[in-house]
């Protein structure tokens, strides 16, 4: 027990000097820059946009966690990050993500830098300990995905035949610090960084099942990964299987989605609920995506303009009549002055 305080409490101390780093702090604008796109995005489609600042502050904060679980991780499963190694890993996945951002995955890097090293004899790396830091990278990406994945997700809508559906993104990118100990007299904690991210949509469950499920999926094909690498003898074995099921998992997920029935459709009778902004009216009455909304002060709304009506009327109270399919048919009382409902609904077109 003594010992995993002393592992946790140098590990805390190195990657707090980590957030002071010149590197740190490029990888931290890295991020920035891409929540300061997505913003963008948000902004034309929902009119709003969540704070950049806040998404890099809980990104970090949360990727600060997963370096530390990275680092006891690895010290108890006795797994060496060489940190030469670590860098051809780090540097062909930059290269990878120039041809396409979802290529940045360990997954690809660590399988082409092992196959390199297998076919032509360079890079001279231990392949059963490259695979195996990535997929504890990958383990602790799962559990990442499962605490914050779904954290400022993005409606979206799409044409599903005739039809408009609604469904989401969800973005999130993590910096995970992490230590390994090198030496065989003194100790000495030296600090790598890692990068991962979470790309999905989601059309046919609600964003929560989804993150749930992606994280499920993910965790089993990286505790498959550890296992081969550490203890099947084919050097091939564990950077094909890297790629080759990280693929698989990207093309089923595609798969499902496009063949299951969509959940966030129009309705002929009220309007369907698809987010509901922070600090709006709608938070502050509990309704929650998936709801119906069917009546406001007594009159039926069935589209976008029914909603926008009642603002520009300046009513001092609102009476919301809403369907969720736990609680069933609810009435809602609003008093106080009117600005938006803070509701993003489903529409029947464009």
């Amino acid at each position: 027990m003594y010992g995993l305080y002393q592992i946790l409490y140098f590990t805390v101390i190195d990657i707090l000097n980590t957030f002071k780093s010149p590197f740190f702090i490029v990888v931290l604008g890295i991020i920035y820059i891409q929540y300061i796109k997505i913003g963008k995005i948000e902004k034309e489609n929902i009119g709003y946009r969540r704070s950049a600042i806040l998404k890099l502050i809980t990104s970090a904060i949360f990727g600060a966690l997963g370096g530390i679980l990275t680092t006891v991780i690895f010290l108890y499963l006795g797994v060496v990050a060489i940190p030469t190694d670590y860098m051809y890993i780090l540097v062909v996945s930059i290269f990878l993500s120039l041809i396409n951002p979802r290529y940045m995955c360990f997954s690809y890097g660590g399988a082409i830098v092992s196959l390199c090293s297998l076919i032509i004899g360079y890079p001279k790396i231990e392949i059963s300990q490259v695979m195996s830091v990535v997929a504890v990278l990958h383990i602790v990406e799962s559990i990442l995905i499962l605490l914050d994945g779904g954290r400022n997700r993005l409606p979206i809508f799409l044409e599903k035949g005739e039809d408009i559906v609604g469904g989401f993104n969800m973005n999130r990118f993590w910096p995970i610090p992490f230590v390994i100990f090198i030496g065989d007299g003194l100790i000495q904690p030296i600090t790598l960084m890692a990068i991962v991210s979470y790309g999905d949509y989601s059309i046919s469950s609600y964003p929560r099942r989804k993150v749930i499920k992606t994280s499920l999926i993910l965790f089993l094909y990286s505790a498959i990964l550890l296992y081969i690498s550490r203890e099947v003898e084919n050097p091939f074995l564990p950077p094909l299987f890297a790629i080759l099921g990280h693929e698989y998992i990207i093309l089923q997920n595609k798969i499902i989605e496009e063949r299951k029935t969509p959940i966030f459709t129009h309705i002929d009778k009220g309007v369907r609920i698809l987010e509901v902004l922070p600090d709006s009216i709608g938070t502050k009455l509990g309704i929650s995506t998936g709801d119906i909304l069917l009546k406001i002060n007594g009159i039926e709304i069935n589209s976008n303009k029914d909603m926008e009506d009642f603002t520009k009327i300046k009513a001092k109270r609102l009476k919301i009549e809403v369907f969720n399919m736990k609680s069933g048919l609810t009435t809602k009382k609003y008093y106080g002055k009117i600005k938006s409902l803070g509701l993003i609904i489903v529409p029947r077109d464009f």
